[in-house]
């Protein structure tokens, strides 16, 4: 089974068009098989981040312009009023964030749409707690996505994915929150069924998603080295 590839802007892009276009344009020409973006609600954003949002007419034109150029376009959100809205776009996936995992009218409403796939980010979950949430939304369309906030590379776990698709028998990715960028490329050997990774420009800006996100200048030598290993691995 072939391993997605998931580019991720989350906040990223500043609300600024000129930047979602140039990431928009830069990661078609490579071997990506989808991107998301993140469309929080706007009360969980600090203040100077709420002109990151987009409004509806610009969401559209990036679902719009997104699907002539990806296989697959996702948005990540934790606002109930909008899901509706996003499924009509006829986006692929929704993606749940590590904070929104207990949030089940959430998930729920996702799940209501004719939207496929919901991904749903484990990171500040063990599998318990993981256990208790899809007791309570099924695991219908659900694929979970093994991650870690720890700043030790003992800590990142990657063993996690293939325990995590043992236990629940569902598909589980893995999605990089690590400033160690190979443990992208590592993650191939753990089988996860799709790679969310995090990228930024080359400018010198604070980005919201900073330290684990890969400059698009590094992008070329990340993906040779998640096909080296995809063909290690025997996966190729």
């Amino acid at each position: 089974m072939k391993i997605k590839l998931i580019a991720e802007l989350g906040l990223n892009h500043f609300g600024n068009k000129k930047y979602l276009t140039e990431y928009q344009n830069f990661l078609s020409r490579k071997k990506i098989d989808g991107i998301t973006i993140q469309i929080p609600h706007q009360s969980l954003l600090k203040k100077n981040q709420k002109k990151f949002l987009f409004d509806e007419k610009k969401i559209f034109d990036f679902v719009k312009t997104s699907k002539k150029k990806f296989n697959l376009v996702g948005i990540t959100t934790s606002d109930h009023t909008k899901i509706d809205f996003f499924a009509k776009l006829n986006i692929d996936f929704f993606k749940v964030t590590s904070r929104m995992i207990t949030n089940i009218s959430l998930i729920k409403k996702m799940q209501k749409t004719k939207i496929k796939t919901i991904y749903l980010s484990t990171g500040f979950s063990n599998h318990s707690e993981i256990k208790k949430v899809l007791k309570k939304v099924t695991k219908k369309k659900i694929s979970l996505i093994h991650t870690s906030f720890k700043k030790e590379i003992a800590d990142l776990n990657l063993r996690n994915i293939f325990l995590l698709k043992k236990k629940f028998n569902i598909p589980v990715a893995y999605g990089n929150h690590s400033a160690i960028l190979e443990t992208i490329s590592n993650s191939v050997f753990y089988e996860p069924s799709s790679i969310f990774f995090y990228v930024k420009l080359n400018q010198s800006l604070k980005y919201p998603d900073n330290k684990y996100a890969i400059k698009l200048n590094q992008l070329n030598y990340i993906m040779k080295k998640i096909k080296n290993n995809i063909m290690m691995s025997g996966r190729g």
